[in-house]
């Protein structure tokens, strides 16, 4: 199985930096839907099976024309959800980013019971991921595309991938858009094949 992961294009909370997670969330902006377009062209030669989509606006508004292009019918799925940012929702201001990012570079070191206060920790948010996929897994799904979002995916990777390394994020964050390839090794494990458009050994 081939699973292609992609990162929401951009919203007005990503350009103010808000931590925004609940639903439904922003929608997304000008540069946002130009990413999209642009996203269905780089896909365009990609043979695709299904495409699933968080039920975030933002998301849906990014997975649709993917599965619109190719004739599919985009499946949308609750367990795809951002981790939830808590009593920081919509929050923008320094303190507030650094308190999810500490969180978030926990849940990537091990530490998944890590949450911020009002919110989700990794264990919860990553076991309703992974039955998402391991159910596509599990009915023969060939090429799986999923769109997401940035801690949700980056943490499943951290969780899931055979050959995720934390330094991938250091020179390319997961961009709006930003697309993963992984292909499925032992039981709930991948091997990542691509970080955005950087292929991988």
């Amino acid at each position: 199985m081939r699973l292609i992961l992609i990162r929401h294009g951009q919203t007005a909370s990503n350009v103010a930096q808000a931590l925004d997670t609940a639903a439904p969330g922003a929608p997304l902006d000008e540069t946002g839907l130009a990413q999209v377009r642009e996203l269905v062209k780089r896909l365009g030669a990609e043979d695709v099976d299904a495409v699933f989509s968080s039920p975030l606006l933002r998301a849906k508004m990014t997975a649709t024309p993917l599965a619109e292009s190719r004739g599919l019918i985009m499946a949308e799925h609750a367990g795809l959800s951002e981790i939830s940012a808590g009593e920081l929702e919509m929050r923008n201001d320094p303190e507030a980013q650094l308190a999810y990012r500490d969180v978030f570079f926990r849940w990537l070191s091990g530490d998944l019971a890590a949450k911020v206060a009002g919110g989700e920790d990794a264990h919860t948010a990553l076991e309703r991921f992974n039955v998402v996929i391991e159910q596509a897994r599990a009915a023969g799904t060939g090429k799986l595309v999923v769109v997401s979002h940035a801690a949700m995916l980056v943490t499943w990777l951290a969780s899931r991938s055979t050959n995720f390394d934390p330094g991938l994020l250091r020179p390319t964050p997961l961009a709006n858009t930003g697309v993963v390839t992984l292909d499925a090794a032992a039981k709930s494990r991948w091997t990542m094949r691509s970080w955005q458009d950087r292929h991988l050994d």
